[in-house]
């Protein structure tokens, strides 16, 4: 397997519709992966995940600073990690995530953070729920909606310094990814 970081805006129309029909046939449920690759918006770069010429695994990148009660906090936000589902089961989920770890580490990003509905694989990598107040910009179909402020259940937060994941509200300063 090959695993190589692209910037959002060098990914080839080609690469694009492999990236679209990843999604599709991983969350069939979304019907906007029929149009576009990319749930609420464009992440800035992605972890291709090949075997052969064959796309088996993606997941969005997003670095951002949020805002927290002890001050700001370096991110990656990762965004829709997903694998073909005749190649699951075989560790290439887990190897993306162990990149981006690597990669985070290596440029001192405090904290990896996603929304998972299903824990399992975050667990086994050393992610936890997190169960702080949210703020973020509500979109929805190119349009912001607003503000949110809530908790979301989803949150998984790793940390990759000595830093702990702060207690009370957590500003995302954008959208949810």
């Amino acid at each position: 397997m090959q695993i190589r970081l692209v910037d959002e805006f060098r990914i080839e129309r080609s690469q694009a519709e492999e990236i679209r029909q990843l999604l599709a046939a991983s969350y069939p449920d979304w019907e906007f992966t029929r149009h576009r690759n990319y749930f609420k918006q464009l992440p800035t770069r992605r972890m291709l995940a090949t075997q052969g010429t064959r796309l088996v695994g993606q997941l969005g990148l997003e670095h951002r600073v949020v805002s927290t009660t002890t001050g700001p906090a370096s991110i990656f936000g990762i965004i829709d990690l997903c694998v073909d589902p005749s190649a699951r089961r075989q560790g290439f989920a887990s190897r993306l995530l162990q990149e981006v770890e690597k990669l985070g580490r290596q440029n001192s990003i405090e904290f990896l953070v996603l929304f998972a509905e299903d824990p399992r694989i975050y667990h086994q990598q050393g992610f936890f729920r997190a169960a702080n107040p949210l703020r973020w910009m509500r979109i929805d179909e190119h349009e912001t909606l607003g503000l949110a402020e809530q908790p979301l259940e989803e949150l998984m937060i790793k940390p990759l310094t000595e830093r702990a994941w702060p207690d009370g509200l957590i500003d995302l300063l954008g959208y949810q990814f």
